[in-house]
């Protein structure tokens, strides 16, 4: 079967025999040379606009493309795939992304679309002429608005030209002052006597008088249409002339009579199949058989393009046609007149071209026989697919054509819309045609397991998002009960479900399993969203988990699975993030960029912003890690300007964490704390979290939040020379730890240790700081991991070479802690180096008995104030015993004096 796409994109054949008009051709082609940036030829239906610009394009030397449009194409998503193809027959890379996106069922944004599609243009050596004939039948209004940025933004590389009964609601006032328009009106359009009399005797084969030819074209004001029409009533008559008089009245009277006058000329068979087949908006011979019960389509369609009855070829092969648009009008006007049945004409045509596999059509012809059940049943077995392509506006279409108590109890159609707006997060507009469901299937008997268990499926995934997992599981194991094994979709649905459920009760093995079904049932299904949905989401798992190799291996064939498909799903942000994600913890710094790079453009066609501000993320952290800390501070505010407009909460957490780490860079501590408010309440001595503290089930992006409180209270320590603040820390990163580790996200572990170890470290706990670093780096080595040691600075690294150098660390760890070492920048190795404590048994100066006891007390957090209180001595004989402490010790602060004492064994 010929797909009628070739049928949209063919330019109209020209007839060998044509009226010559090369002043006109001669206009167009000097607008075009002028720069132009739109040509508009606008005039009624049978002024010859598709012949004239035909003619014209077949004479350029440039590339072109031509769109034939339809009403079914006022449909964004069908739209715009039709445009890419239609420039992509000029230069094959034009709108290949965009195209790509399209064919995986999303629409972008109409200013990414029209930004890309110009940018693509721009990338052309040669200039080209894109038509779109019939453009009247474009009323949307995105695609209007976006049409009107290309037009009013194309560089020159592309000239377009619409050819348009009425004219458009586009900036054609701008266009004209700017003198960037070539307008061609009926006017120009209009035959004159001469160029009537070339049509008439010349192309036609009549033999008219000058007399005779002046008063047709005076009575049909030079339409062209209605010369035609009044050129096949002549021939073969007696008198012509008394046949010209006879004519008068207005335009279409003179047309339908002229029409009448065709018919009766024609034999019988030839009157009756014209009639019976101008219901079809497209013709071949095979439609026309099945809709006139007859043999012989094919050649009766041969018959009247030999005898140029208004019958235009739509392809090469010359397998498809239309009837001239007015012809067409005229010849149902005859249709209505003669009381012919037209309602089994269009059920014919409906059966056949559902059986030929062109859904559109058939729901298209079973509507207008108001065969409602032939129309409900079409419709059902389509609409998930046209959906999930994103011709949302058609199927709507449909169902608004469809009397209401038809519509509703079409549970298909719903649960199809119900998904959609689901899968493309709009839980607003999903709930209208879940409440529609909800009547359906509460007064109706359905004895369909597949369907039932895709009614429950989609409550499940519902109930999931009002935080109710137990209610949602359930839901859904009693759907996987009921639902046929065959059944690949709704099952993929069912999993999707489980998933959310298993997540939300931090199942990780159930969740594991059941991203796994989903895949494979999503590939069963040859849904390349929901399949990518599973690896996506599995992988962004799996690297949660710190399973650094498992995602890259899952990412890495979700991404072969997408090209390989030629279509580019949104969710193909995600996967290409999440490569950039492992190979950024591996240090591969400049395959992660491209990454990344690649997931933002993904992300930005799509609509969405989550992969540009991870991306902004990252390249912060990179800055931070590099020392260029004005930059990285500039990068994490970008970010969280971008969020105020478009809040991608899957990545709030760690832009927060970022933010968290620059602004204690920084040293703005105050800042800091104020970024956790909400999470983490801190208080003069002390931290509470109360997702923490009230049982709740630590999740990733609360351990991200968690690790944040951590770093604050440690800059705390360090800042304000505050002992109590590392005490609430460690107690904080040994709870942290313990549920971290239980619920297996070991990189949250990893930081974790890392940041106690330093708390250790200050102090001077250094067996225990070397062991929260010798686990740090157990965790890390199986995986590869590199960057979260990177992220924690030089600080980390005399904790890393004792660890290397130390003879009970296992020889792998010893190995991959040097790993971890030489990937630090070259000035942090030399000076962190330089800076490795004093050995621990270094003789000072003894300290006195007092001295020791204000030691113990510091030890102890205690201010200055309760170390004399409890002494009782002055408080200014406890600052000059603290000098002498700091002075023996060679220290400057409490902190440091702490953890030299612990060094010595002094506490």
């Amino acid at each position: 079967m010929l797909s009628l796409l070739a049928t949209k994109l063919r330019r109209p054949i020209t007839p060998s025999k044509r009226v010559q008009r090369p002043q006109l051709l001669r206009r167009l082609t000097e607008g075009l040379s002028a720069g132009h940036l739109l040509t508009l030829v606008s005039a009624p239906a049978g002024f010859g606009k598709t012949l004239c610009v035909g003619d014209w394009v077949s004479t350029l030397d440039v590339p072109s493309a031509w769109l034939s449009l339809e009403a079914e194409d006022d449909d964004p998503g069908r739209f715009f795939t039709y445009l890419i193809a239609a420039l992509q027959q000029m230069s094959e890379n034009v709108g290949r992304e965009i195209g790509s996106v399209l064919r995986s069922g999303q629409l972008p944004p109409g200013d990414i679309l029209s930004a890309t599609l110009i940018n693509d243009v721009l990338a052309w050596e040669d200039r080209g002429v894109l038509v779109l004939d019939d453009f009247h039948v474009i009323q949307d209004r995105f695609i209007l608005h976006v049409l009107e940025k290309l037009i009013t933004s194309l560089p020159q590389a592309l000239h377009i030209v619409l050819l348009t009964r009425e004219d458009p609601p586009l900036p054609l006032a701008r266009l004209r002052a700017n003198n960037q328009l070539t307008e061609v009106r009926a006017s120009d359009l209009r035959f004159s006597d001469r160029e009537a009399e070339q049509f008439l005797n010349d192309v036609l084969g009549l033999a008219l008088s000058p007399i005779d030819v002046a008063a047709l074209e005076d009575r049909t004001e030079g339409w062209i249409v209605g010369l035609q029409l009044a050129g096949f009533s002549i021939r073969d008559r007696a008198n012509p002339s008394g046949f010209i008089a006879t004519l008068s009245g207005n335009q279409r009277f003179i047309l339908s009579y002229l029409t009448e006058e065709v018919l009766q000329r024609q034999p019988v068979e030839i009157q009756q199949f014209l009639l019976q087949t101008s219901i079809l908006d497209k013709l071949n011979g095979e439609v026309c058989n099945a809709v006139t019960d007859r043999a012989d389509g094919p050649q009766l369609l041969d018959r009247l393009l030999q005898a140029n009855l208004f019958l235009i070829p739509l392809d090469d092969e010359q397998r498809w046609y239309r009837y001239h648009h007015l012809f067409a009008d005229l010849l149902r006007d005859q249709q209505r007149a003669q009381h012919i049945d037209r309602t089994e004409l269009h059920r014919r045509a409906s059966r056949w071209y559902a059986q030929a596999g062109l859904p559109g059509e058939a729901i298209h012809h079973a509507l207008a026989a108001a065969d409602y059940a032939l129309a409900v049943q079409l419709i059902e077995a389509h609409a998930t697919d046209m959906l999930m392509q994103w011709y949302a506006k058609t199927v709507e279409g449909w169902l608004r054509a469809i009397p209401p108590e038809w519509s509703r109890h079409s549970p298909r159609t719903n649960l199809a819309f119900a998904w959609m707006h689901l899968l493309h997060g709009n839980f607003e507009q999903a709930l209208l045609y879940v409440t529609r469901l909800q009547e359906i299937f509460a007064t109706t008997q359905n004895e369909d397991a597949a369907l039932q268990a895709e009614w429950l499926a989609l409550q499940a995934t519902l109930i999931n998002a009002q935080g109710k997992p137990h209610d949602g599981l359930a839901l859904a194991e009693q759907a996987l009960r009921i639902v046929p094994e065959q059944e690949a979709r709704v099952r993929s649905q069912i999993y999707l479900a489980m998933v959310g459920a298993y997540q939300q009760l931090d199942d990780y093995g159930r969740t594991v399993e059941a991203y796994q079904r989903l895949i494979q049932y999503g590939r069963s299904a040859a849904n390349l969203i929901v399949e990518m949905s599973g690896v996506s989401g599995l992988a962004l798992l799996a690297l949660q988990h710190g399973q650094l190799h498992f995602a890259y291996s899952l990412a890495s064939q979700g991404l072969e699975q997408i090209e390989r498909s030629g279509s580019l799903p949104p969710i193909a942000a995600a996967v290409y993030g999440e490569l950039g994600e492992v190979r950024y913890q591996w240090n591969q710094i400049a395959q992660a960029r491209r990454h990344f790079q690649r997931a933002v453009e993904v992300s930005v066609l799509s609509g969405y912003s989550d992969a540009e501000a991870y991306f902004g993320v990252v390249r912060s952290r990179l800055l931070q890690i590099e020392g260029n800390l004005e930059d990285a501070a500039r990068e994490i505010q970008t970010v969280i300007d971008l969020m105020q407009t478009s809040a991608p909460a899957a990545v709030r957490e760690e832009v927060i964490a970022q933010q968290v780490r620059v602004l204690l860079a920084q040293d703005r501590l105050t800042a800091a704390e104020v970024a956790l408010t909400g999470w983490a309440v801190f208080s003069h001595k002390t931290v509470s979290i109360p997702a923490l503290e009230t049982g709740h089930t630590l999740t990733y992006p609360r351990g991200l939040l968690a690790n944040s409180a951590l770093r604050v209270l440690l800059h705390r320590a360090q800042a304000r020379d505050d002992v109590t603040s590392l005490s609430a820390g460690i107690k904080l990163a040994d709870r942290l730890l313990a549920e971290a580790i239980q619920s297996q996200y070991t990189p949250i572990a990893l930081v974790a240790l890392l940041l106690r170890a330093r708390m250790q470290t200050a102090l001077g706990n250094q067996q225990a700081s070397l062991a929260d670093v010798v686990q740090a780096v157990e965790l890390a080595e199986p995986e590869g991991c590199i960057l979260l040691f990177l992220e924690e600075g030089p600080a980390i690294m005399p904790l890393l070479q004792t660890a290397a150098d130390r003879a009970a660390t296992p020889d792998r760890l010893k190995t991959y802690a040097r790993e971890l070492l030489a990937a630090f920048p070259a000035a942090d190795r030399s000076a962190a180096l330089a800076e490795i404590s004093v050995a621990a048994d270094q003789p000072i100066e003894p300290l006195s008995k007092r001295e020791l006891e204000i030691l113990q007390l510091i030890g102890d957090g205690c201010s200055n104030q309760e170390i004399a209180d409890r002494l009782v001595i002055t408080l200014h004989t406890v600052k000059k015993h603290s000098s002498n402490i700091f002075s023996k010790l060679g220290v400057t602060s409490r902190t440091q004096a702490v953890a030299r004492a612990r060094q010595l064994q002094l506490l």
